[in-house]
């Protein structure tokens, strides 16, 4: 019989571009996934654990018994990657748990946690991020609900309310500052670096936009090939990037590279080859940067980063305002389901524990009573006796679980545990059958 009558929480642990800018993110970001995922699984009291990175955001999600403790351990473990950075990146860390965390990540599949209100890709890198942490095995019943059920409440929030049409994504948003800064981009020569996720998303919103082939370099020729021939562009060998730079006006860099690609040195000497004295301006969307910080003192260049991207995003959302409030509605409504959900999963072993002694018992009674009976049952009458014994067991014991259900929904631990004190002996006497 299981025997827990503590309370399972969901703890959400968060630096995202609501507290902290690119530095600090990038500080803390786990450059192997997979290994963080072991590491934060063996810590004390962690029976699930998910990481949600993406460009923007550095979120844990953890099951545990002990929801402040193990939200003050996790705090630390997050802030304790930032070495120097460790007081400021402490500070921007936001925790949240069960009913909280729960609305948050409903907020997140909703786009409306993104730096870009309504943004599609987000539901792609939530779920990304759960597969992620299956294959690792480091999910449970209770992750995996709480997870399928935000991309549902994700999916219908746009559907009803229309939040994502015609929204402008991360990558969209940087097209748009790279167009205010010049006026227009319909002559200017313009390298995208990264044809991932969010490169893609930069080289479509550039095409709509620009009337000169966009040129795409990638660290795997033929995936920037497929993309430019897609956008009637130019694919780039990544190591011939440098010769673009000599007379591009644009670069927008966008791979999931953990190092710089862009450094100082090679974007002056791209300037210092230049034949017209245009600038350069560089937009970093990667995380952690793959353009040294450097690079905005050389002669002529504007760098900008996501942080750079803000002023964007506060006209997107006061554009997108009704659809906003319309969403935090539905979410509010679905938040009474899915507390009531996860209290209820609280008791599943208890009652997969109980119906599971009490077949037992009825089992070895059936098999007693019907060798009892002799050669007078036939199969016809050994079905009926089975399906009567198999019928009282379900109509005994379903207003037991009911009540097990109703009490998980209260809260009501104490009847909880007087219903595993008293169902204990039901699986001893189990076993003492088993063994007459």
């Amino acid at each position: 019989m299981h025997s827990s009558t503590k309370t399972e929480y969901v703890v959400n642990v968060r630096i995202t571009h609501k507290t902290a800018r690119v530095p600090l993110m990038e500080a803390v970001v786990f450059k192997d996934k997979e290994q963080a995922l072991a590491e934060l699984h063996t810590m004390e009291n962690v029976t699930e654990c998910l990481i949600l990175q993406t460009c923007n955001r550095i979120e844990l999600y953890i099951v545990s018994e002990e929801g402040e403790k193990t939200s003050k351990i996790i705090k630390q473990y997050l802030a304790s990657r930032a070495s120097l950075h460790y007081e400021e990146v402490f500070e921007a860390i936001e925790i949240a748990l069960n009913h909280d965390a729960y609305r948050h990540l409903l907020k997140i599949t909703a786009g409306l946690e993104s730096m870009i209100i309504g943004e599609e890709q987000i539901l792609n890198q939530v779920w990304d991020a759960y597969l992620e942490a299956e294959k690792a095995k480091c999910t449970g019943s209770i992750l995996k609900h709480l997870f399928n059920r935000a991309m549902t409440v994700g999916h219908r929030i746009r559907d009803v309310t229309g939040i994502n049409k015609g929204a402008v994504s991360v990558g969209s948003a940087a097209v748009a500052l790279a167009a205010n800064l010049l006026n227009n981009l319909d002559d200017k020569k313009i390298l995208v670096m990264g044809a991932g996720e969010i490169g893609t998303l930069v080289a479509k919103a550039l095409a709509r936009r620009c009337l000169s082939p966009i040129f795409i370099a990638n660290r795997t020729y033929a995936r920037a090939v497929t993309l430019a021939e897609d956008l009637s562009g130019r694919a780039v060998n990544f190591d011939k990037f440098p010769e673009i730079l000599v007379d591009a006006d644009v670069v927008i860099c966008a791979t999931s590279a953990p190092h710089i690609l862009l450094s100082k040195d090679i974007v002056s000497c791209s300037m210092r080859q230049r034949v017209n004295r245009a600038g350069l301006i560089i937009i970093d969307l990667s995380n952690p940067r793959n353009v040294e910080k450097a690079v905005e003192a050389v002669l002529g260049v504007r760098l900008y980063s996501i942080d750079d991207l803000q002023l964007i995003a506060e006209k997107n959302l006061a554009e997108r305002q009704k659809c906003v409030d319309i969403a935090c509605r539905m979410i509010d409504d679905e938040l009474v389901i899915l507390d009531d959900d996860l209290k209820k999963l609280s008791v599943r072993l208890i009652i997969s524990s109980l119906l599971s002694n009490a077949e037992q018992i009825r089992q070895v009674e059936l098999a007693k009573a019907i060798d009892m009976l002799g050669e007078d049952v036939d199969d016809r009458k050994r079905k009926v006796i089975d399906d009567l014994t198999s019928v009282l067991l379900k109509q005994t014991f379903l207003p037991v679980i009911e009540n097990l259900r109703v009490a998980a929904s209260n809260d009501d631990r104490e009847l909880i545990g007087i219903a595993i004190k008293l169902f204990d002996k039901l699986g001893k006497t189990g076993a003492d059958v088993k063994n007459v």
